[in-house]
């Protein structure tokens, strides 16, 4: 199907709808408007717009991303034998050029009567009763329907020009009134350079309009050419973060005329997305429904925290100022992951609920007759609810023949739920499930079983499948389904969605609602309507997949296993058919993937959830696996809930392995997040159990662990009993026991026998597959080339010098590229700003260290954040007196972040020490010097004798 530019470099020429060609095929064949109105679906208004030209803009031609329109052109070419190419003509030629389109109603701000689907979460959203005239009263300024002025942006002369990419369609008010203030508020932020906010949230209950506001807004903005782009993403038609993800490295990085990359690897993805986030453009991204993958709250998650690591990190990034990016955002849930910017980066807009007025103006618009007292009697009732006057407004006007006094049937009383607004919606949803012919209520029921929507040809398999799947839709055609589809649009109770195919989905409430009356289950639904079957494990290739197709369906199979109850079923295609967390986490880095099917299993975010149908052993290990998957996307703090929940099923096991593994394991974890003590106390622990079992493997692997505490502690000589304990027993020094060891040696300037070490290690390593040990010995080695007596702008050079230490790094990042661990991404942000540092990079020093301490951050890495604070106070000071003051905010902020982490604190110490100085403040150098030169001696730390010297100097 033709279709005008959307993505992309160049504006491209404009498209218009080619009115005089349809009004000659109509009288060619001797049909009236009425006729060809009624056999394409939609109203006689609507088609006349079309007939008359009335739907082509005069500065930016006819728009085709609404699926409405699309839906329409498909139907006039089936109906008329025109095809859509000659529907839709260019600029230069075809009948559309020769005549100006109507200006007074843009095409961007259409709502035809029939066609353009109602918003069932809008502002004043509702299902529309084509068949009830408007009333007399109804407001008829084009103006009126028409959003707010935002007319796009000029971009300047040579810059890319974007067009926007709506991957999802968000669902349209039918009727739309009121809420001027913030769409005028949008309007000028959207423009704002730089915006301020970074981030608007839209937040309120299911039906307040939220979507409707960002689709009207959306509107006003238009489909022309933009300085920067823009992309709608609606996580109610798709959750997955990585699809998300995926979607916007594609538009963002390459849209704006780069040359084509292949596509982004786990690891790269937010990388490669904030690169061009970063630019500078003024991009902005739509993100509607982000309830969907936030955390309702218990469990273990805080309430409105994001599932989705990466998610998280993306729009902490663009809150804290991210280039020219903002990002608008719809929920039912507070962002909290961004509160650190609530007073700064992130503004929350509640929409009210409609005033009597508006609520009056909208339920006349849906054919509803009565004075005013009459209809702010059935405001009172509805509570100015969006949803709920719009769903008020199409029952009334389809079922009660538009007469307000016998709204009664519905009973909007108290029922079941808490919110008082949801029970009243939910008891005219119940009313309409009564008035509704069995047919189009059973379609409604199972077209809400699908939540990114539908299409006919989904709907008619459903429909084969006969009995109690296909219900009162039974013996349909399609042609039986094509007519309740349309009246189901016009009641504003579905709407057409999704983009390049006609599909058909419904709001969440509604959605809700009437999935509860199916009387089937959903998953059967859902199975009869796929376009194809699910994949068996008697046909599952040797094995596990790694295209994104086979892993979408075998997750879906899981999916519906889990909902039919069979949960050793689901368990059997995680564990064979995907591989667990050996093959979607450390083979394909899909952690997102593994996480969200774990979270399934435990159904919801408590991973003590796990189905108790599952042996206690089985609960624990996907509990485990959880813990992993969070940990390797930074989420420590769950990743320690998730390892909690495993520990305490371990404990009731026979076989203390697991438990062991599991204290282990949490306690690496604790150090990670700097909490030095609980590690200490948790692998302490764990040695006790291996040791009272004889546990040998566990014993020396708890004994390592300790080891790297206790360094980190400061206890110096503890650390080294530890490890020379581990080489008494005989134990190879590998994989992470062997890492620990040489960051010991290597922390007290012994770097030859850490390089010596952490070679071998390396070697046995790779021979095992183990790729992750592999990238974290490079960054060790890379720093070991690094010199080790410090000066106080830069380290000194090895023999080996930068390039030897670019090679490790390079060498580092293909496994951070590959899974996007977050753990090897920082110690390679790390190095990489060490090498900027000693090549006198500094701009590219402060780059580095700067994003290595806004993942660390975000994720809750408190030494890893000190230590590139570190970093960033070296390069600032590089730049000479200048840079004192940041410097010494960076060292200080690094004192704070080191916390328990000895050796942190005392580089943290020393640097914040010289640059007081260097400010000017003499005493509190001394003070700072004084304690590090004190600790560092205390630790046998190589730089020991600079904080010495440098107090010397001071006098």
């Amino acid at each position: 199907m033709a279709q005008v530019p959307r993505a992309g470099r160049g504006a491209g020429p404009a498209v218009h709808f080619n009115h005089t060609l349809l009004q000659r095929a109509r009288l060619e064949l001797d049909l009236t408007q009425e006729q060809v109105a009624a056999s394409i679906g939609v109203d006689v208004r609507t088609y006349r717009r079309y007939e008359s030209g009335a739907v082509n803009d005069p500065r930016l031609g006819f728009s085709v991303r609404s699926p409405s329109r699309r839906r329409i052109l498909e139907r006039l070419s089936a109906e008329l034998g025109i095809t859509e190419a000659e529907l839709l003509a260019g600029e230069a030629g075809g009948a559309a050029a020769e005549e100006p389109a109507a200006a007074e109603e843009p095409a961007v701000a259409e709502a035809p009567a029939a066609a353009e689907a109602p918003a069932c979460g809008a502002a004043a959203e509702a299902p529309a009763a084509a068949e009830a005239p408007a009333a007399a009263g109804a407001p008829a300024s084009a103006a009126e329907e028409r959003a707010p002025a935002a007319a796009p942006a000029a971009p300047q002369a040579g810059a890319p020009a974007w067009r926007p990419l709506h991957a999802h369609t968000l669902q349209r008010a039918r009727h739309f009134v009121g809420r001027g203030e913030v769409l005028e508020r949008l309007a000028a932020w959207v423009d704002a350079s730089p915006p301020e906010p970074r981030v608007v949230a839209l937040l309120g209950v299911g039906g307040a309009g939220k979507t409707a506001i960002a689709e009207r807004f959306l509107q006003g903005l238009g489909d022309g050419p933009r300085p920067g782009g823009v992309l709608v993403w609606s996580f109610y038609d798709d959750p997955r973060t990585e699809a998300f993800l995926d979607e916007a490295t594609a538009y963002f990085a390459q849209g704006a005329g780069a040359a084509p990359r292949a596509p982004a690897a786990p690891g790269e993805q937010l990388a490669r997305l904030r690169g061009a986030l970063g630019q500078g453009p003024p991009h902005l991204l739509v993100l509607d429904g982000l309830e969907t993958v936030q955390a309702e709250g218990g469990g273990g998650r805080a309430h409105g925290e994001l599932h989705d690591a990466l998610l998280r990190r993306l729009l902490c990034a663009i809150a804290a100022g991210l280039g020219g990016a903002r990002a608008l955002v719809t929920s039912r849930f507070e962002l909290a992951d961004l509160a650190a910017w609530a007073d700064g980066g992130l503004a929350t807009i509640r929409p009210a609920s409609l005033s009597p007025d508006d609520a009056a103006s909208l339920m006349r618009r849906w054919g509803i007759r009565g004075g005013d007292g009459a209809l702010r009697a059935l405001f009172e009732r509805t509570g100015g609810h969006a949803l709920s006057v719009a769903v008020v407004g199409s029952y009334v006007g389809a079922f009660l023949g538009g007469d307000a006094g016998r709204l009664d049937a519905a009973q909007l009383a108290e029922a079941e739920r808490d919110d008082v607004l949801a029970r009243r919606l939910s008891s005219v949803l119940s009313a309409y499930a009564r008035a509704l012919p069995p047919g189009e209520r059973d379609l409604l029921a199972r077209l809400s079983v699908f939540p990114g929507g539908a299409g006919e040809p989904a709907l008619l398999q459903l429909i084969r499948g006969g009995g109690e799947i296909a219900g009162a839709t039974a013996g349909w055609g399609a042609a039986e389904l094509a007519r309740g589809l349309a009246r189901l649009e016009r009641l504003g109770l579905v709407f057409a969605a999704r983009q390049g195919e006609l599909c058909y989905s419904t709001h969440p409430f509604v959605r809700q609602h009437f999935k509860a009356l199916l009387g089937v289950s959903p998953d059967r639904v859902h199975a009869a309507g796929s376009a194809a079957p699910p994949p068996r494990l008697d046909e599952a290739p040797r094995r596990p997949p790694r295209e994104r197709g086979a892993l979408d369906a075998h997750e879906a199979v899981i999916l519906e296993l889990l909902g039919a109850g069979r949960e050793a079923e689901a368990l059997d295609i995680y564990e064979l058919g995907l591989g667990g967390f050996a093959h979607l986490g450390l083979r394909l880095g899909d952690m997102a993937r593994g996480a969200r099917i774990l979270r399934a299993f435990a159904g919801g975010d408590d991973p003590r959830g796990m189905p108790a149908s599952l042996p206690a052993r089985v609960r624990a290990s996907l509990a485990y696996e959880a813990g992993l998957y969070a940990g390797a996307l930074g989420d420590l703090a769950f990743a320690c809930v998730c390892y909690a929940a495993h520990n305490e099923a371990a404990e009731a096991l026979a076989d203390p392995a697991p438990l062991a593994t599991g204290l282990r394991t949490m306690a690496y974890t604790e150090r990670l997040r700097g909490d030095l003590t609980a590690a200490r106390r948790l692998v302490e622990r764990s040695s006790e159990i291996a040791e009272r079992a004889a546990d040998r493997a566990h014993a020396v692997r708890a004994q390592a662990l300790l080891g790297a505490v206790l360094h980190d502690l400061g206890e110096v000589d503890a650390a080294g009993e530890r490890f020379a304990r581990l080489r008494a027993m005989g134990d190879a020094p590998i994989a992470r026991r062997g890492l620990w060891a040489s960051e010991h040696d290597l922390a007290l300037g012994r770097r030859a026998e850490a390089r010596a070490a952490t070679e071998r290690n390396i070697a046995a390593c790779r021979r095992r597959g183990w790729e992750g040990h592999v990238a974290h010995g490079h960054t060790l080695l890379g720093l070991a080339l690094l010199g080790g007596a410090e000066s106080e702008e830069r380290d000194d050079l090895d023999d080996g010098g930068v390039a030897a230490a670019e090679a490790h790094l390079a060498e580092a990042r293909r496994w951070a590229s590959a899974t996007g661990e977050v753990e090897v991404a920082l110690r390679c942000h790390e190095l990489a700003a060490r090498i900027a540092l000693a090549a006198g990079r500094l701009d590219e020093g402060e780059r580095q260290a700067g994003e290595g301490m806004h993942v660390a951050g975000t994720c809750g890495f408190g030494p890893f954040r000190a230590r590139l604070a570190v970093i960033a106070a070296r390069c600032a000071l590089g730049r000479g007196a200048g840079g004192a003051a940041a410097a010494g905010a960076l060292a200080d902020a690094a004192v704070a972040w080191a916390g328990e982490d000895a050796w942190a604190r005392a580089d943290a110490l020393h640097w914040a020490g010289v640059a007081a100085a260097r400010a000017g403040d003499a005493p509190r150098g001394r003070e700072l010097l004084a304690e590090a030169a004190a600790l560092r001696a205390r630790l046998r730390h190589p730089g020991a004798g600079a904080s010495r010297e440098a107090l010397v100097r001071l006098g």
